[in-house]
């Protein structure tokens, strides 16, 4: 009886294993397809995700399909307990429901950047609509490490999301940038004076210019706005 059981055991580890691994694989399909990916990694690492799913899945369906004929006797695999089974709760979670990408939560919990460029800073692009584009990432470094103050004096245009201030003096705009996925992402922020309140995590596009401060650096940049508009989430939330 004892061997019965024993042989049940490894069975379904063996099944576990192969269950797990088809979870992993189908997670990684179904981010490799859809824009959700775009939410935890760079796009081009989507096509690597989505070949790295397909070989999971494969490799799961083939454990399956082999049944009980693998066989490790000896191995010691009898005793694995069942509550392994659980490492497939955050999978499937994952599967059914994607969480947004980082928002107004991470962001505010991110203390100032301290990057320094250190390839100096180009010219600025030109001029759209009255207003140069720039990414958030571009706005904080040049209004904080630029000697030679590219932005004073001119208008600028940024996207980004609302983080709540308790200073009472505005509030903070903020994007991530991601060097290769979530994991490393930085929130570059600026602080917004001449609107009203916003809601957290809401999207908005700004045309205003660069107040340089007195005193030292590090603080977020401030940025006075001229004209805010709500805009829906980019499909592609993070810089890069």
């Amino acid at each position: 009886m004892a061997a019965v059981r024993g042989a049940g055991a490894k069975l379904l580890d063996r099944r576990m294993e192969s269950v797990l691994l088809l979870a992993v694989g189908a997670v990684a399909v179904r981010f490799g397809f859809a824009d959700a990916a775009l939410a935890y990694l760079k796009p081009s690492f989507q096509p690597i995700l989505l070949i790295a799913g397909v070989v999971l899945v494969l490799l799961g369906g083939h454990g399956l399909l082999r049944g009980d004929d693998g066989g490790h006797e000896g191995h010691g695999h009898d005793d694995s307990p069942g509550v392994a089974w659980l490492l497939a709760v955050p999978l499937l979670v994952l599967l059914l429901i994607a969480p947004p990408a980082l928002g107004s939560f991470a962001a505010g919990r991110q203390g100032p950047v301290a990057t320094v460029s250190a390839s100096g800073f180009v010219e600025l692009p030109p001029a759209r609509e009255g207003a140069v584009d720039l990414g958030m990432r571009d706005f904080v470094t040049r209004a904080l490490q630029d000697p030679d103050r590219s932005l004073e004096g001119v208008p600028v245009r940024v996207v980004g999301f609302v983080v709540p201030d308790d200073s009472g003096d505005g509030y903070l705009l903020s994007r991530f940038t991601v060097a290769c996925c979530a994991a490393d992402a930085t929130a570059y922020t600026a602080r917004v004076v001449g609107d009203g309140d916003r809601t957290a995590d809401t999207w908005v596009e700004i045309t205003g210019r660069w107040e340089p401060a007195d005193g030292s650096g590090g603080d977020a940049p401030v940025l006075v706005a001229d004209r805010v508009t709500v805009v829906p989430t980019p499909e592609e939330p993070y810089e890069y």
